[in-house]
């Protein structure tokens, strides 16, 4: 649904595993461009399914899982350093599970398993924890092996999301909290780690360089200024921190920020300062806290302060990693309340009793995470019922989200399930605060047969968003409406527009010649004509219509050529046959005329243009007896078809 048919469906750098080429290089602006590594998991799931979705979904499935299993590999193995193994040691392997367990249920978590295109997120995630796990091992287990697994996962999660970045200072702040006295030890010791974990910025710099996602990051498609989205993301934080501890309602599409001032937002300030003010609290009191404070806010920085994202405002998958620090604060919490409770029903215990209270903390702990696991589980049950169809998904936007996105993507689904009125409706409201949805709007509207408002949609949509890519599309559309109301000169200038804008386009430059040539403009019809089989050679109606235009224009030779090349690419359609033929014929080869006659005559045996064009073959070539038949047979299918008639005509009159 929605990104996947960029990123998948229509994806054709996946299409072929055995060309790295193509899929370590995704096409720019896409929802893969710069991530090589996510396109490349895509290609494998090509080549071993095609598009079956199952495979996709396996994949994603196995990515999360593995997520979740180095998740609780580097809690317990952090539990168990020397710093923390004297009060965790024996519990690491426990709480270790819950926080896992707990994170791999939560619906929260759950968008980045069900919609295959945000695979990039978890495989992300998967480097990112990768990175942190091997730091931890390299400080229990010291030796070059971890040194260079981390530096490798680093690399790979570069490859994979942009997220992250923040990989290698959160590798820094976990050795601060857990291995080292302080920063300048652990520069010291590690430094020429740091400076290999930090040259992975590189690999980042230069797919972001060579493959950039201009329409999708920063503000190009959004008419929004860096206070406004600011302002937008306490809405949105708040509203992630909500989710996190009652995962109702979420969301697939959060759509553009909204027109706000500090006075609508006020009161998302107020509570995110008072969860800053008691993050800061508790790391203060309890030590080491304060990485799980700072892990929830770097890892969610990139996307909600550090590269503001104009097209999305929030989005429910960017808290994939930032939960993780979450659910490891809320268990240590209840291992702080329930150890205290301990040690009071200890200090309160008899003697005797003092080593049966102390045995059943451990178990006892462990149980109390179990029913909250099975209500995650339950929720997000529920929540991946909701992909059942991206009209149903798209129904859920309206309903949690009401905005000019989730009105797009409702009007674009209706469309597609075939209820045009509905869409219409959906896109129109979408239009008025969303500009881009003019395009679909525009789309729409020509489909049902209103052609002058849908053109005037669309010249209204390539003046208001003229760097989008899709306004070439609409240049196309437009064009494409003029031609069929018979106003020539406009369609040539919308298509004219297009190809100035994209060169490469073929759809434009084939339209533009159809356009000249339906105008009578041959001769530069016949121009248009060859630049789009230049770049679709193997299109049998394009070389047709480059013969055509020929032929008109007095080039018979040439235009004999041209339908040769489309009578070669389809020899199994008779027009094509009978294209040739004729074309032969009038540059004054008739008995090279008589071979494709004949094939399209043995296509379509009934076709009373096959049965004339062989008449004028074997006329010109001298048969005339055959003529005769093959014209007769024809006036036999149809009685009124007068070029046969005359064809006969010329025969009889003709001297033996």
């Amino acid at each position: 649904m929605f990104d996947d048919e960029g990123a998948i469906v229509h994806n054709a750098t996946i299409r072929d595993l055995a060309r790295p080429a193509e899929w370590l290089a995704p096409v720019r602006e896409s929802p893969v461009a710069g991530r090589p590594l996510v396109d490349a998991s895509f290609a494998l799931n090509y080549a071993l399914g095609g598009l079956d979705v199952g495979g996709y979904h396996v994949v994603n499935l196995a990515i999360h899982l593995a997520c979740a299993l180095l998740l609780f590999g580097l809690v317990r193995r952090t539990l168990e350093l020397s710093s923390l193994a004297p009060r965790f040691g024996a519990r690491a392997a426990s709480l270790a599970f819950a926080v896992a367990l707990l994170w791999t249920v939560h619906p929260l978590a759950s968008e980045p398993v069900d919609y295959l295109t945000e695979r990039t997120e978890s495989m992300m995630a998967l480097a990112y924890l990768a990175t942190l796990y091997a730091s931890v091992r390299a400080a229990i287990d010291p030796g070059a092996r971890w040194l260079a697994l981390a530096v490798l996962a680093c690399a790979a999660g570069m490859a994979c999301k942009e997220s992250m970045v923040t990989a290698p200072v959160m590798v820094a702040l976990f050795d601060r909290a857990f291995v080292f006295d302080s920063l300048a030890a652990a520069w010291r010791r590690r430094r020429a780690w740091y400076g290999a974990l930090a040259a992975t910025w590189i690999v980042l710099a230069a797919l972001a360089a060579s493959h950039p996602r201009t329409s999708s990051a920063g503000f190009a498609t959004a008419p929004t200024s860096l206070w406004m989205y600011v302002l937008n993301q306490t809405v949105i934080v708040t509203r992630y921190l909500r989710l996190t501890v009652w995962p109702r309602g979420l969301v697939l599409y959060y759509g553009w920020p909204q027109p706000t001032t500090l006075g609508d937002v006020w009161p998302y300030v107020v509570v995110l300062a008072a969860v800053g003010v008691a993050a800061a609290v508790a790391a203060l009191r309890w030590r080491r806290v304060w990485f799980l404070v700072a892990w929830v806010v770097i890892t969610l920085a990139p996307s909600s302060s550090l590269v503001p994202i104009g097209s999305e405002v929030g989005a429910e998958r960017r808290m994939y990693l930032p939960l993780m620090g979450l659910v490891a604060m809320a268990v240590f919490a209840v291992v702080e309340v329930w150890d205290r409770r301990a040690n009071r029903a200890v200090a309160a215990a008899p003697n005797g009793h003092v080593r049966q209270v102390r045995e059943g903390v451990p178990a006892s702990l462990g149980m109390l995470f179990v029913p909250v696991a099975l209500l995650l589980a339950i929720a997000t049950i529920q929540r991946t019922s909701e992909y059942s169809s991206p009209l149903t998904m798209a129904e859920t936007l309206v309903a949690r989200w009401p905005g000019p996105g989730a009105e797009t993507l409702l009007g674009t689904e209706l469309a597609t399930a075939g209820r045009h009125d509905e869409a219409v409706a959906h896109l129109r409201v979408a239009a008025a605060g969303m500009p881009p949805a003019r395009f679909n709007l525009g789309s729409e509207l020509l489909k049902t047969g209103h052609q002058d408002e849908g053109i005037a949609e669309l010249k209204t949509f390539v003046h208001d968003e003229p760097r989008l890519d899709t306004t070439t599309d609409a240049r196309i559309l437009i064009g494409r409406a003029e031609a069929e109301a018979g106003r020539w000169p406009a369609a040539i200038e919308a298509f004219t527009a297009a190809t100035e804008a994209k060169p490469l386009n073929a759809d434009a430059q084939g339209q533009l010649a159809e356009a000249l040539a339906g105008a009578g403009r041959f001769d530069e019809a016949v121009i248009r004509y060859r630049r789009f089989l230049a770049l679709r050679p193997g299109d049998a109606s394009g070389w047709t219509g480059l013969g055509i235009a020929l032929a008109t224009s007095g080039h018979a030779v040439d235009a004999a050529a041209a339908f040769s090349h489309a009578a070669a690419i389809d020899p199994g359609d008779a027009h094509f046959q009978v294209n040739y033929a004729r074309a032969l014929v009038d540059a004054g080869r008739a008995g090279d005329a008589v071979a494709p006659a004949e094939r399209a005559v043995a296509i379509a045996p009934t076709d009373p243009v096959a049965l004339d064009v062989l008449g004028q073959a074997y006329a010109g070539s001298g048969r005339r007896a055959d003529a005769r038949i093959a014209f007769t047979r024809a006036l036999a299918i149809d009685p009124a078809y007068s070029p046969a008639r005359a064809g006969l005509e010329r025969i009889k009159n003709e001297a033996p």
